[in-house]
């Protein structure tokens, strides 16, 4: 009987501590009755309010796949926001930090996630979004916690938007017009102005901050007539609309191919888009595939990235008209920007894993850093002089081979991001009246998810310094997949280096939120430290290693390298080719 008392007694107790956590809290919104859960901060264990998986979209399934979002309207009765929703319907490829590979999320995800400090406050607003080019996404606070920024005050909000092929799906017209994905943000951007204060949040003080493909969407938001007055600051990390890959520019002609695979024959949209409608949804992710444009990178040496956001032709619907690439600002808001100082070590991680993959006789991979109005005849000596030079710039012999790898990288990093963002952030600094502020993240620690992961695999040394692709938010979100190293931080008995770099980084990005400057002169914590705004002049940044310090430039020589290099090929192209008197003969 004793034990069986015990037993019983231990139980109520588990009972009561579930019952302790799962404490849920009732608010009035637009649409109806809300609840969310109250739960605890991970740090200092302030309670917060979080409510998870809130409709603000019809879900985009049947008739309304490929179409533009339907708000969502009301729900009878109370509406239990308790947990994430599903990520909206994607294919992942990568093995970044461990995700799983294959099929994940669904069709129906158009639905947006608050968790805020307080519901009697007006706080400023954070909306956070990381996505990997637009093809895959996160899940919310399963991946990246908000504790950190609700610990300074400050409401973070995640907006589920579509994906790939079923976000930026297009035949260019009022049948299947472009960037649902995009309008599925601003959508979510609207119902954040209508609803935020019902969560002690203020509607003018609204932050967009993104890591990669979210970083390029917050780029795009500053060209965004259709995103006006819905944000008032930006932070763009490790990604930016320059970069070559977006805004293909046949995305109708593609449509059609599609259909052709599916063995329809047609130009007529609303044929093509019933027919597509009634496709499963892995089916049609898995012959998407059959659609591609090699020509771009063989003929053209730019980066294709067929079903992701483009320039919309101008219409009452249209939220991109504007292109970040040569068109002047709309949003003159505050820019946050930067890089992690060797991004291209996750860009090249099947080499450094397995050096043998490197095949020396392969054709040496160039694309254009951005985007120019000229490219290359590939059969051209012209083009091979040009290829000769980035290779004796990055690579001290002209080789890729096994011991220098990371050069590599740091070319690949380059090419793929890097400049792209540094051009971003000159251009900005040009056409904003707001200050703009430009920093590269440098450190490196136990909290860099993607290089520790990396690192298990290493069959030779990348060396210990430096940071690459999203190494940086493990310092600004609790990420779920590291939390025990966390919780061996936590306990220990002094303050380790990785926890002090948190906090700095946790109290410059909450302070821009609230005040649009990093380093106000009244914050005790920075200690003198003083983020100043880009001078286009000196292209000032803030280097964040061990140390936190002003410098300028850096890319250092290497976006010396590509100004210079861009310019003299601009200059030889007749026609928008370098090496057109070679092509003629060819031709020939």
């Amino acid at each position: 009987m004793y034990h069986i008392h015990r037993l019983k007694l231990f139980i109520v107790l588990i009972f009561i501590k579930l019952c302790e956590c799962n404490e849920s809290i009732d608010i009035k919104i637009n649409q109806g009755i809300l609840s969310g859960l109250v739960e605890k901060t991970f740090l200092k264990g302030n309670k917060y309010f979080a409510f998870r998986g809130i409709p603000f979209a019809e879900p985009p399934l049947g008739t309304l796949r490929f179409r533009p979002p339907v708000p969502h309207k009301h729900w009878d009765g109370t509406y239990e926001a308790h947990k994430n929703k599903p990520t909206c319907f994607q294919f992942s490829y990568r093995r970044r930090n461990n995700e799983p590979h294959g099929f994940s999320g669904s069709e129906d995800c158009l639905y947006l996630s608050v968790y805020t400090p307080s519901l009697e406050e007006t706080a400023p607003v954070v909306v956070f979004d990381y996505n990997d080019n637009f093809k895959t996404g996160f899940n919310g606070s399963d991946t990246y916690s908000p504790d950190f920024f609700i610990e300074e005050g400050v409401v973070v909000v995640t907006i589920n938007h579509r994906l790939g092929i079923l976000g930026y799906f297009t035949t260019e017209d009022d049948v299947i017009p472009p960037n649902a994905g995009l309008k599925d943000f601003i959508l979510g951007l609207n119902w954040i102005n209508d609803n935020i204060k019902a969560f002690g949040g203020d509607p003018s003080q609204v932050t967009i901050m993104g890591n990669r493909g979210g970083a390029a969407l917050a780029n795009m938001m500053l060209y965004s007539e259709a995103a006006k007055n819905l944000f008032s600051a930006v932070i763009m990390q490790s990604g930016s609309a320059m970069e070559s890959i977006y805004f293909y520019k046949n995305s109708r002609g593609k449509a059609f191919e599609l259909g052709e695979v599916f063995n329809m024959t047609t130009d007529d949209s609303n044929v093509l888009l019933e027919k597509l409608q009634t496709i499963d949804v892995e089916v049609l992710f898995t012959e998407e595939g059959k659609v591609n444009d090699n020509n771009q990178v063989d003929d053209f040496q730019s980066s294709a990235q067929l079903f992701s956001p483009i320039i919309e032709k101008p219409s009452p619907d249209a939220v991109l008209t504007r292109s970040p690439v040569t068109d002047n600002i709309i949003n003159d808001v505050p820019v946050l920007i930067g890089f992690n100082s060797r991004e291209g070590l996750d860009l090249v991680s099947h080499y450094i894993i397995e050096p043998r993959l490197i095949d020396a006789s392969a054709d040496f991979l160039f694309v254009f850093p951005i985007k120019v109005n000229y490219r290359f005849n590939a059969n051209s000596t012209a083009f091979k002089n040009a290829i000769e030079k980035v290779k004796y710039f990055y690579m001290e012999d002209g080789n890729l081979h096994y011991s220098n790898i990371l050069d590599y990288a740091v070319y690949v990093g380059d090419m793929l991001q890097n400049y792209a963002l540094h051009v971003t952030a000159r251009k900005l600094s040009k056409e904003l009246q707001s200050n703009l502020y430009y920093y590269m993240f440098d450190y490196r620690g136990l909290l860099n998810e993607n290089s520790e992961q990396i690192t298990k695999y290493l069959r030779f040394s990348m060396q210990h310094w430096g940071a690459t692709i999203t190494d940086e938010l493990c310092y600004l979100h609790l990420c779920s997949r590291i939390k025990s190293t966390y919780d061996e931080f936590k306990e220990l008995p002094s303050e380790q280096p990785e926890f002090k770099v948190l906090k700095k980084m946790v109290k410059m990005w909450t302070n821009f939120v609230k005040t649009r400057d990093p380093t106000p002169r009244d914050d005790k914590d920075l200690k003198h430290l003083k983020w100043l705004p880009v001078d286009s002049a000196k292209n000032n940044y803030l280097h964040i290693g061990k140390k936190f310090k002003m410098q300028e430039n850096p890319l250092g020589e290497r976006a010396k390298f590509w100004d210079d290099f861009l310019k003299e090929y601009q200059e030889m192209a007749q026609n928008g080719v370098v090496g057109s008197e070679e092509l003629e003969h060819d031709e020939l």
